[in-house]
């Protein structure tokens, strides 16, 4: 499952830290893994789990008031989990300098691409990237 999503407000570095240690703390009971990324009000997040965690998750996430103009990417099942491991990890493009993650920054900010490909190739680059730095 993906979703692309605006912040209400602005998210200062002690909220975020506090969203990401409470999406661990539930990701880690519900058996779901994946990354949120996170960039001048705009949220990116990917997840994996089991399917009614999934779902549950969905609805946690639709009643969030810190979310607003979700817009989901993707849904069901993948034959292996691409996060496994990761009971959630968090990026913040604010904190990242490179301008090679242009595609992904506009698609955030936005919601519009021509190819949602491009946006998934982005968003696996800015993973593996995010992966070997961590």
């Amino acid at each position: 499952m993906a979703y692309v999503s605006l912040a209400t407000r602005a998210l200062g570095l002690e909220e975020l830290g506090e969203l990401l240690d409470q999406a661990r703390r539930n990701n880690r009971r519900d058996g779901i893994s994946g990354i949120l990324v996170y960039d001048a009000g705009a949220f990116l997040q990917v997840f994996e789990g089991p399917t009614d965690a999934v779902e549950a998750l969905v609805r946690r996430i639709e009643k969030d008031p810190r979310h607003e103009d979700i817009v989901f990417l993707s849904a069901g099942p993948v034959e292996e989990r691409y996060f496994q491991g990761w009971g959630m990890d968090m990026a913040n493009l604010d904190r990242v300098n490179h301008s090679d993650h242009t595609v992904l920054r506009e698609y955030m900010r936005s919601h519009h691409v021509g190819d949602r490909a491009t946006v998934f190739r982005a968003l696996r680059l800015f993973c593996e990237e995010h992966a070997r730095r961590a």
